[in-house]
């Protein structure tokens, strides 16, 4: 008794590790889906603006992708770090504006849904069309714990920042005033 603190923890950085820790193959993911959009655009679209945005995003993708390389690497010789919160705060962030650069790309039709109809993915992450992706991007940063919470993890878990100011910090949760 007394560990549901310590499980609760134990499991959500685990799901933040499977969230964030994939480790693709370069160029694969949402970051291939932006690349064979611009490909794809006419050549009075490919402007340099647009294409520095791509390689930003291109970037962050190999870095990201390189990053959970060494942190799984540190996890076989069992020194985990933060890098699951990392990661996952990480590649929230970067599905979420990667597709919203697809959106982007691919104009009025970015709007169209094609349909409602449910079918089920070959995988967690493959998508029938951008507009569908660019929807489930969003869950991205609520699965495993919000990016906000992340950002306060790794700010003062990590960093050694002050927490929230809590008044009720050494107050047992069944006395916490709630509304």
């Amino acid at each position: 008794t007394g560990d549901g603190w310590r499980v609760s923890l134990t499991t959500l950085m685990n799901e933040r590790v499977a969230i964030g820790g994939a480790i693709p193959q370069q160029g694969s993911g949402p970051i291939r889906e932006a690349v064979r959009l611009w490909n794809a655009l006419s050549p009075d679209r490919k402007d340099s603006a647009t294409k520095d945005r791509l390689m930003q995003l291109w970037s962050r993708a190999e870095v990201a992708r390189l990053t959970n390389i060494r942190a799984g690497q540190s996890r076989k010789m069992g020194v985990p770090g933060p890098e699951g919160s990392i990661g996952k705060m990480v590649s929230a962030d970067l599905n979420k504006e990667t597709y919203e650069f697809c959106i982007d790309l691919l104009g009025a039709d970015g709007m169209l849904y094609g349909s409602y109809e449910f079918v089920r993915p070959d995988s967690a992450m493959s998508f029938d069309s951008i507009p569908k992706a660019f929807l489930r991007a969003r869950a991205n940063s609520i699965e495993g714990g919000t990016s906000e919470v992340m950002r306060n993890i790794l700010g003062e878990r990590v960093l050694g920042l002050p927490g929230d100011v809590r008044v009720d910090r050494e107050m047992p949760w069944s006395k916490v005033p709630r509304n």
